[in-house]
C-alpha cells in the first residue's frame, strides 16, 4: 500500500508542480507587460511581478529536486524499526486514527488510498518531529499537549 500511497503523493506534487509554473508564466507575464506599459516613473508593478516569478521558479527548482529524491527513494518497510523519512504511521488521538507519511517535501498533502487517507507530514512539522526515532506503540505528546499513541509503523 506503501508504494500506491508515494505513487499518489507524487502525482499531487507533479500538479503543484504545474501549478507553479503556470504562476510563474503569469507573473512573467505581468513583468513585461508592466515594464512596457508603466505610466510614472514610480510604477513598480513589474518590479514586483518580477520578483514573485524568480520566488515562484525558486520553489519550482526545489520542488522538482525534492520530487526526484522522492522517486529516487528506496520504498522500506520501518514495522519493528524506529520511525524515520519514509515510515507510514498510524497515530491515535483522542480515540481517533490517523495515517501519516513522513517525507522530506509534500508537507500537508492528503491522499486517499483504497478508502484510507494519508496525510505527508515533514520531519520539520510539529507532529514529524515527535514521531522521530519513535517506535511502535509508543506515546507522542505535540507542543499543544495533544497525546496519541502510536498504533503501527510500516
Amino acid at each position: 500500500m506503501k508504494e500506491t500511497v508515494i505513487a499518489a503523493v507524487i502525482q499531487s506534487l507533479e500538479k503543484e508542480l504545474e501549478r507553479q509554473a503556470r504562476a510563474n508564466a503569469q507573473s512573467n507575464a505581468a513583468s513585461a507587460f508592466s515594464a512596457a506599459h508603466a505610466e510614472k516613473q514610480r510604477d513598480t508593478t513589474g518590479f514586483e511581478a518580477a520578483h514573485l516569478a524568480r520566488g515562484y521558479a525558486g520553489q519550482a527548482l526545489e520542488l522538482q529536486h525534492r520530487m526526484d529524491e522522492l522517486k529516487a527513494m528506496p520504498v522500506e518497510d520501518f514495522t519493528g524499526q524506529e520511525i524515520d523519512v519514509g515510515a507510514m504511521v498510524e497515530v491515535d488521538f483522542d480515540g481517533e486514527s490517523d495515517t501519516y507519511l513522513l517525507l522530506n517535501c509534500g508537507g500537508g498533502t492528503e491522499v486517499k488510498v483504497d478508502g484510507c487517507t494519508v496525510t505527508v507530514i515533514t520531519p520539520e512539522s510539529p507532529l514529524g518531529s515527535r514521531l522521530m526515532n519513535n517506535f511502535e506503540a509508543g506515546f507522542v505528546e505535540l507542543p499543544t499537549g495533544l497525546e496519541g499513541i502510536i498504533l503501527a509503523v510500516y
